[in-house]
């Protein structure tokens, strides 16, 4: 039951003291409350990810929190210590153990100070806080990782049964510095599992949180009165990795080069989005880029 495995997985996580497989299978089996959760690595990704230069995740949208298709479909999947359960055989298959092993994904450091929640995120082994220190550290020594590029303001966009992303230059320049390889990802079915309050009072207050202080307070619903937080369960997600976008190693890059290369990105991810979004359902929807 919910109960049981909610249960199972606080008490991994007050046991553990740091990464623990056991954990990361535990999470990912509550991947069942939703009818599909797939991870689709095409062909040019999977090339890409057996190159020389480590690849960056550019996973979108954010959704309403912690974004289910970067949680479940990103580096925890190779943190069991049984990947080819876990992982797509195509990636197992394709990419060294060594690399699957290093990965790694980037959040907001408040995250890694709420008690908790600090010690699940230690217990995946693959969260990092999302600064410019940690995330040039990373790239420096070549480790593959995730990000939510949107940030906050993605999480202020979302509104259900849009697809909405917001991306920022920043996390190209950091990238051309070090000779990264952008992947863009994009999860269907994030855009879908919440509704959110839209009230003017609520937008216009939340437009002043995110340009004073960098962060919204979110305030979204699932179909349950007994427990809102829960997801709707008739919703599939499937990332989509894709159209990699390889950068030259620019030890200085100017604002052009920056302005590029981030226009790059974009217009590779909203190939990836058009291409595939009629094989999940969403022919009819347009991306919206902010």
């Amino acid at each position: 039951t919910l109960a049981t495995m909610l249960a199972t997985f606080v008490a991994i996580t007050l046991t553990t003291g740091g990464h623990s497989p056991k954990l990361c299978a535990a999470y990912l089996k509550a991947a069942g409350w939703f009818p599909e959760v797939w991870l689709h690595v095409t062909r040019d990704a999977l090339a890409a990810m057996r190159g020389p230069a480590s690849t960056l995740w550019c996973m979108h949208p954010h959704g309403t929190s912690i974004g289910f298709g970067f949680s479940l479909n990103g580096a925890v999947r190779f943190k069991t210590g049984d990947d080819s359960r876990y992982a797509p055989r195509e990636l197992v298959d394709s990419v060294p153990h060594e690399r699957r092993a290093t990965c790694d994904g980037v959040m907001a450091p408040v995250l890694f100070r709420i008690p908790l929640l600090r010690q699940i995120l230690l217990g995946f082994g693959c969260a990092t806080p999302a600064t410019k220190k940690r995330m040039c550290d990373l790239m420096a020594r070549g480790v593959d990782f995730g990000i939510l590029p949107g940030g906050m303001h993605e999480v202020a966009l979302y509104e259900r049964g849009r697809d909405r992303i917001y991306t920022r230059p920043g996390f190209v320049k950091y990238a051309l510095q070090h000779g990264v390889c952008l992947l863009p990802a994009f999860t269907f079915g994030e855009s879908d599992l919440y509704t959110n309050l839209r009230a003017p009072l609520y937008r216009s207050i939340c437009e002043f949180t995110l340009s004073r202080f960098g962060f919204i307070i979110p305030v979204f619903w699932g179909p349950r009165w007994w427990c809102p937080l829960l997801p709707r369960d008739d919703v599939a997600l499937h990332t989509v990795v894709a159209e990699p976008v390889r950068l030259p190693l620019i030890d200085n890059p100017t604002r052009a080069d920056v302005e590029k290369y981030h226009g790059a990105y974009v217009a590779a991810l909203t190939r990836l989005y058009d291409t595939h979004k009629a094989q999940f359902g969403y022919h009819g929807r347009e991306l919206e880029v902010f």
